[in-house]
């Protein structure tokens, strides 16, 4: 079974069944084309819903994204039924899984940290991506609790933010 999205540390595929029109090629793709629905009704109810703004754009809108943002451009493979894009992180974006590196900070910071303290270590060492609104609710906290522990980790340079608030995440510094 083809699963449409797989995400790993450095690479993110999306695969969509199907094939591309008759003649054309990966090459006739990247360039300026006309489009051509798989499904031109589904597309027509897409459109009229204002899920897509005209046709035949996906790839030149998702390729100049890419290039305004510095990052490397995706890769194809087509089958014959089916398509899958490879996004591939540049390696100053990947944000590794650190397995026991919770065991090791605590048993360094043990003594430095209070409770809760090091309870929101543990959740952004388990994903650096979670909001304060997260982590006020995995630990049943109110989320001023949760900005006051995460200013906290941030003054003893534990953890700094990397990106904006709504779209960033937090690394973890030792």
């Amino acid at each position: 079974m083809l699963h449409p999205i797989s995400v790993y540390e450095d690479r993110l595929y999306v695969a969509n069944v199907g094939s591309l029109p008759e003649d054309w090629t990966l090459e006739s793709l990247m360039q300026k084309h006309a489009s051509k629905s798989y499904n031109p009704d589904i597309a027509h109810v897409f459109y009229l819903a204002g899920f897509i703004e005209s046709w035949g754009r996906g790839i030149e809108k998702i390729c100049s994204s890419l290039k305004v943002d510095n990052l490397p451009l995706l890769e194809y493979t087509i089958h014959p039924g089916d398509i899958m894009i490879k996004f591939t992180a540049p390696e100053d974006r990947i944000i590794r899984s650190t397995g026991s590196l919770s065991e090791k900070l605590s048993d360094k910071l043990s003594d430095k940290l209070s409770d809760k303290e090091q309870r929101v270590l543990e959740l952004l060492i388990e994903d650096p991506g979670f909001t304060s609104l997260q982590i006020a609710e995995k630990l049943n906290v109110s989320r001023v609790s949760v900005t006051k522990y995460l200013k906290a980790l941030k003054e003893q340079g534990i953890i700094s933010r990397i990106g904006s608030d709504r779209k960033g995440y937090w690394r973890i510094n030792q």
